[in-house]
């Protein structure tokens, strides 16, 4: 028999036999991002993308945690709104039956393109996810198309299991000591095919105080959602007080405890009571006269002076001043502005990959200091 030799084509055409979704790395675009979500606050899609104009990536899983009251559910609906205006089409998995039609439609949210799902176990969410992700994979697979899609899971410490229901019935008070395990089992069954599908998926889960030595905030469900997401955004909050003292809502706190894009870095956005999400919150402490063209200040004969106690603010691209109650707007936060603010907090949120030269003399001279 003729010796045949087998290269490295004949491997890459083995493998692709056997799995389709691979390839050689130059050519894969297998959970590439493609797109990226904008949550509603720029300093905010820095904090979990690195960029003001990220957010939340497609093909990825996302997980925002914290406690009653930080803003999760108003967080996954104002991203669920933007999601459908660059034409995606929603599934909404629903286990604490608190969102309904009417809330949805007051964030602007067309209706008719999310698909709402009310479910109460692990076993019906991971039924539902991989019967509908094997459909649309199999559909790509012929060459057929398939439609932009989003999956929300609101939340998946909520979920039940099918033996705590069992139980629940019988009488027993037992806890299942398996919910953790077949949390984890479910998004390890469901990352590879919604990455293939570029399927962006933010599911919310509640944390709670550690009774140890030193407490610390951890998420329900055990470490397995975690360990699959590619951002697990923890959220804190304070309260938020008009000039009179009144409440107006929440200063929440966003710390990134996991990130795949960017630098962890914590952030402060506000939410406020009847105006919502301010976008751009947070970018004042970026803001200087050399760089960004914005400072305190006042216009006298026409010339533009930085003062630190004024109470407006002067901008070079504007010819008057501004005072606080519209700093926060568009018409200071120009998409010029804006630029020049995302060049100036690279160093911020993202990784410096720059080659660094060593100066081994100076090192070893201060070890025999």
């Amino acid at each position: 028999m003729a010796k045949k030799d087998f290269s490295f084509d004949d491997i890459n055409a083995e493998l692709k036999a056997l799995n389709p979704m691979g390839s050689i790395m130059a050519d894969s675009t297998f959970s590439e991002v493609t797109e990226w979500i904008d949550t509603g606050n720029y300093h905010l899609n820095a904090c979990v993308s690195g960029s003001l104009f990220g957010g939340w990536p497609n093909s990825r899983t996302c997980s925002i945690a914290g406690p009653s009251g930080t803003g999760k559910t108003f967080l996954v609906l104002n991203s669920v709104k933007r999601a459908i205006d660059m034409g995606y089409n929603v599934i909404y998995y629903d286990s604490e039956a608190a969102v309904d039609k009417d809330q949805m439609e007051k964030f602007g949210i067309d209706v008719t393109k999310v698909n709402y799902q009310p479910i109460n176990t692990v076993q019906e969410f991971r039924t539902s996810v991989t019967t509908l992700t094997s459909k649309m994979q199999e559909i790509k697979r012929i060459g057929g198309k398939t439609p932009k899609v989003m999956m929300i899971l609101d939340s998946a410490g909520n979920l039940a299991t099918q033996k705590e229901i069992e139980d629940a019935k019988s009488g027993s008070e037992k806890a299942d000591m398996t919910r953790s395990k077949v949390l984890k089992s479910i998004f390890r069954i469901i990352m590879t095919p919604l990455a293939d599908l570029k399927i962006p998926f933010i599911f919310t889960n509640h944390t709670y105080q550690t009774q140890d030595f030193i407490s610390r905030q951890v998420a329900g469900g055990g470490t397995g959602p975690e360990y699959a997401a590619s951002i697990v955004l923890y959220l804190g909050k304070a309260q938020l007080k008009e000039s009179s003292g009144d409440k107006a809502g929440i200063i929440v706190t966003a710390k990134p405890n996991k990130n795949r894009f960017a630098k962890p870095t914590n952030i402060k956005f506000h939410l406020h009571f009847t105006e919502g999400m301010n976008a751009y919150v947070g970018l004042e402490q970026y803001i200087d006269w050399e760089d960004i063209g914005i400072t305190k200040g006042i216009i006298e004969k026409g010339e533009k002076i930085p003062k630190s106690t004024s109470r407006n603010w002067i901008c070079k691209h504007l010819d008057h001043t501004v005072p606080n109650k519209e700093f926060f707007t568009d018409k200071v936060f120009t998409q010029e502005v804006l630029e020049k603010i995302e060049k100036k907090i690279e160093h911020v949120f993202n990784y410096n990959t720059e080659e660094r030269e060593i100066d081994l003399e100076a090192i070893l001279e201060t070890d025999e200091d």
